[in-house]
């Protein structure tokens, strides 16, 4: 078999991307072929050769590899759950759970003794608005992008409705946190944790979290699912934004919203001027946000997951001296057994699988075959990059390149370390979060909570 290089994904693969990203999660979550208004995408093809068997793992085996003695656990540190693009809080999309779909994972660890939060942040806004919001939920007090971030990217400083009376108060280097991110969520909690301990210096005049000097308030860092190098399904993604309205409306009938013009969700985009009106229709204020200059920037969800603006994410935000990072994997491709090409495993969502499949010459390429360069050259696709969930490459999910990182397999971790835990094969993307597919992951968190918890 043969196919050319390219430089972005299929025009298919890009749609695909979207109702998957816009919808959950980083890339994000699909509402599957029916429920969506856009053509998406025409049926996969059956795989042209014989593939490996398809495994999936036990969510039991996702605890730690040493035993842990759940008495003897010290579960007051707080944890902290940041979703992904196109995610939500808690008071949204119709009582449906980002984390944990119909089963309400903060509730079942809050019934195992945990202090668990979920936060909300603007599920299309670039990594460092979503930080900034983090802060101001988890601390307490009104939003503060910065006074020099916000003049260059001709947004407002602050956003009168982000104030919040904060999760923990008492936050500082005595009373840490832990943050566990799901896809983009593991970039916003890398970046906050850089803010924390260093500050910005373009910024520092506007004070807060942008003086830096909070080493030590993040005890760990767990990333789940996340485009940590970026993922190449993002490559193009900003060309097809304006099919985002549909995509949204498309997941509002998915959660069974009887008038998709009430439908509950909110862009979170006050700063650029985009808040919902009384009673406008939700068709309208998607016109407003798609039609906004926040598109014309690089301050977005989009740009920042791309492998070009991972890669400009990773040299800014280096590692902490003081948290620790651990990461897992999600996958849900199987190799061909003459090609080594990846492809989905039956079980894959059925709108993920278009970006996954691998298609031959004279079709481009998909995730499971990628090659050429990301557009902004940051990146060299190959093989190595096949492997994925059907959204991220497997490979992107470890820690930053040329950053370093260790396999867990009980030892002792040091802060500034980071520690890969390991692949939960047969879930796609967004299985993971127990949306969509519903599948009931509580014993993966219970497990990661369990872990964190054990984290000195």
């Amino acid at each position: 078999m043969s196919h050319a290089p390219h430089r972005t994904a299929p025009r298919p693969v890009v749609l695909a991307a979207l109702s998957a990203a816009l919808l959950l999660g980083s890339c994000g979550a699909p509402t599957g072929p029916a429920a969506t208004t856009v053509p998406v995408t025409a049926a996969v093809p059956t795989p042209p050769e014989a593939t490996a068997a398809p495994t999936r793992t036990d969510l039991r085996d996702t605890a730690p590899p040493a035993p842990l003695n759940a008495q003897a656990l010290d579960k007051s540190t707080p944890l902290i759950l940041v979703h992904g693009l196109g995610g939500f809080g808690r008071d949204e999309a119709l009582g449906l759970r980002y984390w944990g779909g119909l089963n309400d994972v903060q509730q079942d660890l809050r019934g195992q003794g945990y202090a668990v939060y979920t936060a909300s942040m603007g599920p299309v806004s670039s990594n460092w608005d979503r930080a900034a919001e983090l802060y101001a939920q988890i601390k307490g007090g009104c939003v503060d992008y910065g006074a020099a971030h916000a003049a260059t990217h001709g947004h407002a400083r602050t956003d009168p409705a982000k104030c919040y009376p904060g999760f923990y108060p008492q936050w500082d280097a005595q009373h840490p946190v832990n943050l566990l991110g799901h896809s983009m969520g593991g970039q916003t909690a890398r970046l906050l944790v850089k803010l924390l301990d260093d500050g910005d210096t373009a910024n520092r005049a506007s004070g807060g979290l942008f003086t830096g000097g909070r080493a030590g308030w993040v005890r760990s860092v767990m990333t789940v699912s996340t485009p940590n190098n970026g993922s190449p399904a993002a490559d193009t993604l900003q060309d097809a934004v304006p099919l985002f309205k549909n995509l949204i409306l498309a997941f509002a009938g998915s959660v069974g919203a009887l008038d998709p013009q009430n439908f509950v969700y909110d862009f979170d985009l006050g700063q650029w001027g985009l808040s919902r009106a009384p009673g406008e229709r939700f068709s309208t204020y998607q016109d407003r946000v798609m039609n906004s200059r926040i598109f014309t920037t690089r301050d977005q969800a989009a740009y920042d997951l791309s492998p070009d603006g991972a890669a400009a994410l990773n040299a800014a935000a280096g590692r902490s001296r003081t948290t620790r990072y651990f990461s897992w994997e999600t996958n849900a491709t199987t190799s061909g057994l003459i090609s080594g090409w990846q492809y989905p495993t039956p079980t894959m969502n059925a709108v993920l699988q278009p970006i996954a499949y691998p298609y031959a010459w004279p079709l481009k390429p998909g995730l499971g075959n990628i090659t050429g360069r990301s557009p902004g050259g940051a990146v060299t696709y190959s093989s190595a990059w096949w492997a994925n969930d059907g959204i991220v490459p497997n490979t992107s999910m470890n820690a930053p390149s040329g950053q370093g990182s260790a396999a867990y397999t009980g030892q002792a971790t040091t802060p500034g370390g980071w520690y890969r835990l390991g692949r939960v094969s047969g879930y796609d993307h967004i299985d993971i979060t127990g949306n969509l597919s519903f599948r009931d992951v509580k014993t993966f968190y219970r497990n990661q909570a369990a872990f964190l918890a054990s984290v000195k």
